[in-house]
């Protein structure tokens, strides 16, 4: 049995200009940075975009990667692209995030295919509240909560992406949460 490289091998080879570890690595993360992005920006284009974006920085920098937890690292060019695109859209507002919603542009969770028609609705609409409350957190708390619950990186990986020390990472976190919970309850989800 062939096993693939790890990510340290792949990013050698890649610091040495082997485009194609370098897309080995893009293949690997991509779904994890683009759902990470959807949940962050709230929209299916921009998050392509910011994905994008983020590997290109990711290739523009990679023979300054330093080691340590690569997906961490992948991570924190994410959430600064996103930060980058946040600053430059307020300057020149676009629709609201309910628009967007209404529109149908909030990420859709796989449909169980044995749930009735009900039961598929009720857990769309449930997933469609938990996204406009994730949206509601403040950026910081934002970040960490799906950093940590969605993409289920551990508090080290989440300092190391945010460049955050451990106590914030966890204080954040218990606030984003309560924050979350809060607005779960005045919404009528919990």
């Amino acid at each position: 049995m062939v096993r693939a490289p790890d990510d340290e091998a792949l990013v050698r080879e890649a610091q040495r200009g082997s485009l194609a570890s370098f897309n080995a690595l893009v293949e690997r993360y991509q779904t994890q940075l683009y759902n990470l992005a959807l949940r962050h920006v709230g929209d299916r284009q921009l998050a392509e975009d910011v994905t994008q974006e983020a590997f290109l920085s990711a290739w523009r920098a990679i023979r300054s990667y330093r080691g340590g937890s690569f997906r961490a690292w992948l991570f924190r060019i994410l959430v600064n692209e996103a930060r980058d695109l946040h600053r430059r859209s307020s300057r020149r507002p676009a629709n609201s995030l309910d628009a967007m919603l209404d529109a149908g542009l909030s990420p859709r969770a796989e449909q169980d295919v044995s749930a009735g028609p009900d039961e598929r609705a009720l857990t769309a609409e449930t997933i469609r509240a938990v996204e406009r409350c994730l949206r509601m957190l403040p950026e910081d708390q934002r970040v960490v909560v799906l950093l940590s619950d969605v993409q289920g990186l551990s508090y080290d990986e989440i300092g190391r992406a945010l460049g955050l020390p451990l106590g914030t990472v966890k204080s954040r976190l218990n606030r984003g949460r309560v924050q979350l919970r809060r607005l779960l309850v005045e919404s009528g989800e919990l």
